[in-house]
């Protein structure tokens, strides 16, 4: 979400800056294939978003990521849940084209339901993430319990560039970041690269591509060496502030987003101006 070509250039990441709006054409354009797949490997259960090159949460992955969740976490043998994504991003987002003021209600609330289902999955949770992870792209990630990351990944809020705002970033990443860089995430929309977000603690571990794999099997090797229903239980306590945060006040975000900001013209305009390939041309109204 944003212009975000216009904030990042660094050659090294698979996705450059030049390719970008071509890529979020042709995400536009592709058919409804699996969106999201899940597959075992042993004790290890893994969700991968299936909609390069930018993988866009729209409504249909979002109804099939939120069943998933919903419908496995009670796997005895599921010891840990690992998600990641096809292609050269995590996600840049919601799609763009479903945020009107028609489809806004159901695309926040399909969101949100599966933000809380992944904040209280049974299991501890295992992010990896390639590329960009932006708006709620990022937000996932911090509804996560662990997350590792390539060298080239990307993260940020860039919702208001395109005249929007962030529903869950103000209220999940202050325990991570700090008020501070949470504020400047989401009132600038400005980029980081991964090795700033290690350095502030958005991510665990900042890994060589051929790394991350053994990582993840580092990590369930500990999981596995412990009394499951003691992991259990100390995972639920772990992230009883996180999840009584959402809980308390997302609601709140809720209604600001769909009672006051879709109300205005200007977040319209943002997302017209982006999918058009222009600056916005705000009316502030």
């Amino acid at each position: 979400m944003g212009r975000i070509a216009d904030t990042y250039d660094d050659k090294k990441s698979p996705i450059h800056v030049r390719d970008f709006k071509k890529y979020v054409t042709l995400a536009n354009i592709m058919g409804n294939e699996e969106l999201v797949k899940l597959s075992k490997a042993g004790e290890l259960s893994k969700i991968t978003l299936c909609r390069p090159p930018l993988n866009y949460l729209n409504l249909s992955l979002l109804q099939k990521l939120y069943e998933i969740l919903d419908s496995f976490g009670e796997d005895p043998k599921c010891r840990a849940l690992l998600l990641e994504a096809e292609g050269n991003a995590f996600s840049a987002g919601l799609e763009l084209s479903e945020q009107t003021r028609q489809d806004s209600f159901l695309l926040l609330e399909k969101f949100h339901r599966v933000a809380q289902a992944l904040n209280s999955f049974p299991r501890p949770t295992i992010a990896l993430v390639r590329g960009m992870a932006l708006g709620a792209g990022n937000e996932l990630l911090a509804c996560c319990d662990f997350v590792f990351a390539s060298k080239n990944a990307v993260f940020g809020q860039p919702e208001i560039k395109t005249g929007s705002m962030a529903s869950l970033a103000p209220l999940i990443l202050p325990p991570l970041i700090g008020c501070r860089r949470m504020m400047e995430m989401v009132l600038t929309g400005n980029l980081i690269n991964a090795k700033e977000a290690e350095q502030m603690g958005l991510i665990h571990r900042l890994l060589s591509e051929n790394e991350l794999p053994a990582a993840v099997e580092e990590l369930l090797k500990t999981f596995k060496s412990f009394s499951s229903p003691v992991l259990a239980l100390t995972l639920n306590v772990a992230r009883q502030s996180r999840i009584r945060e959402m809980e308390t006040h997302l609601r709140e975000s809720e209604a600001v987003f769909l009672n006051q900001l879709m109300e205005l013209e200007d977040p319209a305009e943002g997302v017209k101006a982006f999918l058009e390939k222009r600056q916005p041309k705000w009316k502030n109204r």
